[in-house]
């Protein structure tokens, strides 16, 4: 059906004649498309904005005052969900970006606890092959914190004993270490309690 009539359009589309709203469809929907494409960069989704302004105004129960009023709404309405989607996309996109940055942080704290287990385990094996008393020494002192006072208490040896037991304990340990894991040591990383 050809509308040339406008108000004859107008009382259609009020009472929802679906020639009314075919003829209005195809009349602008290119142009309403255009005005969406503002909004999107995707075409497609563009199409989808328009689709949904003119449902929306069809299954709305307004009256349009004249048919103006009528192409006011229908750009107004494209407006409005084109805005709509286009937040929903970034809250979408933060989401994500949100997702991926945690998952990466998770991946290097993982690979970080591998790092630190796998140097733990370095340690401990060199420690365990130190002589009993430098073992005894560097466990209480780098592994449990623990002074060079409280251990020469605890171990009732003088306190330049535990320095030299530490001394030696450390040249024997630098040597049977990878760098890292050594310096580690020294920057008291591996500090525990309960080393068995």
């Amino acid at each position: 059906m050809h509308y040339e009539d406008k108000k004859q359009l107008l009382d259609d589309l009020n009472i929802r004649k679906e020639e009314a709203f075919s003829f209005v469809f195809h009349r602008y929907y290119s142009r309403l498309c255009l005005f969406a494409s503002q909004f999107t960069d995707d075409p497609g989704e563009s199409e989808d904005i328009v689709d949904e302004a003119f449902m929306k105004i069809w299954q709305g129960n307004r009256s349009f005052a004249s048919f103006d009023h009528f192409k006011s709404s229908l750009y107004q309405s494209t407006r409005h969900i084109a805005l709509n989607k286009r937040t929903s996309n970034l809250r979408r996109s933060i989401r994500t970006d949100h997702y991926v940055s945690s998952q990466e942080q998770t991946q290097q704290s993982q690979l970080q606890q591998i790092v630190y287990a796998e140097a733990m385990g370095e340690l401990y094996h060199a420690i365990r092959s130190l002589p009993p008393k430098a073992q005894k020494i560097i466990s209480a002192t780098y592994l449990e914190g623990k002074s060079n006072e409280e251990v020469a208490i605890e171990m009732q040896i003088s306190i330049q004993t535990v320095k030299n037991q530490k001394l030696r304990a450390l040249t024997l340990l630098r040597a049977r270490l990878r760098r890292d894991t050594f310096n580690l040591l020294l920057l008291g990383a591996f500090i525990v309690k309960n080393f068995q």
